[in-house]
Order: structure tokens, then sequence, then C-alpha cells
């Protein structure tokens, strides 16, 4: 008898978690005041940016992914307004750099120039192939594709980054938070090498949207996701979930919940909720500024008075 009381309350203990699972929720980020205004409070911020920086204007790379595409439209929608606010100053100005090469798909660079020549923004294009196989063919330790795809994105970013130093711009990021803040999907000095990062608090879930009111085409928003490292390659396919599944795992993290109590919300395979948490541990140092190691350090006046 005393067994069974037992078994019956742990039982009955069973049933109680359970249902307090179907009452736990993992909240999702919504634009407060709606697209709208979203769209309005990022403008501002990119042409504060741009001016206070004492930048002409802005560089990014265009691959004809929904982030570069939604990047693009956001800051011409930016800078049109800017300039049509303030007729007697400089105009800002936005370049659309497309970057083919064999770690492309091969639509990405038709799918760039779509985006540069219905926002009627410059274009250059720069084949980066040959430059990365440079260094390839001097460097055989680099030998497997991960590596190789890395660095053809820390080469697309010297571009960038030469272009706009040219041009008097700054690099526009093109990363969201489920890539960066969530999981850390991204080449530390290769695309996360950029002066604003716009999409930075917002999960792809809410990119698409954004990019929707913004009238970016159907076909770029609705586009499979790829960092461009290598032909065929798609960001789903390396990780074996999706953002909206990322965003949520993290979401519950960030909301106090354990591994366990979200798999029973969401429903999701554990190795999903464990690889979300390992990538988002691992990859912090790409969160941060580089650390500055300390000295004990003692100030005396020079012998030399105001020197």
């Amino acid at each position: 008898m005393f067994l069974k009381a037992k078994y019956g309350e742990a039982n009955d203990y069973k049933v109680k978690l359970r249902n307090n699972y179907n009452k736990m929720k993992i909240k999702k980020a919504y634009f407060t005041e709606g697209t709208k205004e979203a769209l309005n409070q990022l403008a501002e911020e990119i042409i504060r940016f741009t001016r206070g920086s004492g930048a002409d204007g802005g560089v990014l790379g265009l691959s004809g992914g929904i982030d570069s595409t939604t990047v693009a439209y956001l800051c011409k929608y930016a800078f049109d307004k800017y300039n049509k606010n303030n007729p007697g100053e400089k105009p800002l100005k936005l370049f659309g750099i497309i970057m083919p090469s064999k770690a492309n798909h091969v639509s990405d660079e038709q799918d760039g120039l779509k985006v540069a020549k219905n926002l009627g923004i410059k274009d250059i294009t720069i084949p980066i192939e040959p430059i990365a196989e440079a260094f390839i063919n001097q460097f055989p330790e680099i030998d497997n594709e991960f590596d190789k795809g890395n660095l053809y994105s820390e080469t697309r970013a010297v571009i960038l980054s030469r272009i706009a130093a040219a041009k008097n711009c700054r690099v526009m990021g093109t990363g969201n938070r489920d890539e960066d803040y969530v999981l850390g999907y991204f080449t530390k000095r290769g695309d996360g090498a950029v002066d604003n990062n716009i999409l930075g608090n917002l999960p792809k879930r809410l990119v698409r949207e954004l990019a929707k009111h913004l009238g970016a085409p159907e076909d770029l928003v609705g586009r499979v996701p790829t960092a461009g490292l290598c032909q065929g390659q798609t960001d789903e396919g390396d990780l074996g979930y999706t953002y909206d599944q990322a965003e949520i795992v993290q979401n519950g993290f960030d909301q106090g919940y354990d591994a366990e109590q979200i798999q029973q919300i969401t429903g999701f395979e554990r190795r999903i909720i464990e690889d979300v948490s390992h990538r988002h541990k691992i990859n912090e140092h790409k969160r941060k500024v580089p650390p500055v190691r300390k000295v004990n350090l003692s100030y005396k006046e020079n012998e030399i008075n105001g020197v």
C-alpha cells in the first residue's frame, strides 16, 4: 500500500507538471507600434549613424538574399528621406557591391543586380574568386570547404571595407538576431566586419515582415537562406533546423526556461535545443569587442611641463 501510494503521488505530480507545461508560453518579439513605425525608427537610426560618423553614405554586399535585400531597401528608404528633407546638404549615397564566385549560388549575381536596378542605386561587380584562390594556392592547409568558405567571406569583407574607405562610406551589416546573437552563425572577420549592424535586433521572422512592407520582390523574400560559403550550401542544411526554431529556443532560455521545459513546450527534438544552446555559448566572443587586458599603471608628472 505504501509503494502504491507513493507511486500514485508521483503520477499525480506528473499530471500537474504536464498541466504546468501546457500553461507555459515562450514569448516572441513583435513590432510594438507596427511595421511602418519600426521602419521609420530604423531609418532614423541609419541616418543618425551615417551622418554622425561623418560619412557620405553606405556600402553593402548584395547577394539577393533576404537580409542584404532588406538592408538595401532600408538604407535607400532612409537616404531618400534624408536627401528630400535636406536639399542643401550633400546627398547620402548607397552602393551595392556584387562579388560573384564559385562559392555563391549561380543566381546570386543576377538577384543582386535586380535589387540594385529596382532601387536605382550604383552597383559595382567584383569577381572575388581570383583573389581568394590566389591565397588558397599558397596555403595548402586550407583544404576543406569550411575554411575556404570563410576565406571567401573574409575576402568580401576586405573589398567592402576598401570601397567604403575610398568613398567615405560605412559598411552596412546584413546579419540578423538569429544569426548573430542566437547562434553566432557568421564569419567573425567576414560578414561580421561591419560598421552598422542594422538588423541585429530582429529575428529572421521580422526581417521577412519588414522586407514585405518595403516592397522587396517576393521571390527574394522567400529565398532559402545561405551564407554563400560554397555551392549548394544552405544555412538550414548546415544547422539541421530553421531560424524560426532557433529564435524560439533562445527566447525560451532568455525567459528563464531550461532545456527540458523548452522541449516540453515546443515539442522540438532535444538535439535542436542543445545545439542552439551550445552555439550561443561558444560563440559569445563574436558578440563582444576584444577584451582589453589590464596591468597596474601609475601616472607621474612629465619632466617637460605640458608635454
